[in-house]
């Protein structure tokens, strides 16, 4: 969590220098608000990741109501001689002897919680991306597979054919070579996709093909192949 920013409201200028002053003793100080009670309404429209009230001379629970709306954390001061409300994400601290030693401990406490949830919650989020990537790899690697056994049917009969040239029209002959030539290209993407999982921009759990780093030809089509690619169509 960056600097915090902690949103004080008071009538009494006293406690908010009291708040402050003893937070900002400390070696990792967060950043202040001060707000009267009559401004309350404003603190919606203010970022701030924890609110102290106290010294308030207004109904406090109308403005501890206004800022549970916040979602954040807040701290009432409340004194001796007055109720405290019993409020749900309230903490209520005593106005005892040393309160702004207190005050300071708790809520230091409460941002230490609030920035645990937060690092916490990107855990989380960073998990679930992790799931996704995993979930893409094996997806991968299954095609990846699939491609495999396709291409050996479609290299191997295309390679069959080109053995036997006097079998084959020059036409036909141009469109084999050019089937296998696409054949070998896309083998070719398979191995470069391959290369990136064991690189490591993209590692999948294990899975039942994850130790297969590509397809090996038959013995015949080890040899040297033109790989550039002739765009032509078969007519069927």
């Amino acid at each position: 969590m960056e600097r915090p920013t902690v949103l004080i409201i008071s009538d009494q200028a006293d406690f908010s220098r009291a708040v402050s002053t003893r937070w900002q003793a400390e070696r990792n100080s967060p950043s202040f608000l001060l707000n009267g009670s009559s401004s309350c309404g404003q603190s919606q429209d203010q970022k701030f990741d924890l609110a102290i009230v106290g010294g308030i001379d207004a109904p406090v629970e109308s403005i501890l109501d206004v800022l549970r709306a916040s979602g954040k954390p807040l701290l009432h001061v409340s004194r001796l001689n007055g109720k405290s409300p019993k409020l749900e994400g309230v903490v209520n601290i005593p106005e005892i002897e040393d309160w702004p030693e207190l005050a300071v401990m708790v809520g230091k406490q409460v941002l230490e919680r609030e920035s645990i949830a937060a690092d916490l919650a990107k855990i989380s989020e960073a998990k679930t991306q992790l799931e996704r990537e995993a979930s893409l790899g094996r997806y991968i690697l299954e095609m990846r597979h699939n491609l495999n056994n396709a291409l050996t049917s479609i290299l191997g009969n295309s390679e069959l054919m080109l053995l036997d040239p006097e079998s084959l029209s020059p036409s036909l002959r141009v469109q084999v070579e050019t089937i296998r030539n696409m054949g070998l290209r896309m083998n070719e993407i398979l191995r470069e996709n391959a290369a990136v999982l064991q690189a490591g921009k993209l590692e999948p759990p294990p899975s039942p093909v994850a130790d297969m780093q590509h397809f090996d030809l038959p013995p015949f089509l080890n040899h040297s192949v033109d790989y550039a690619i002739d765009v032509r169509f078969i007519a069927v």
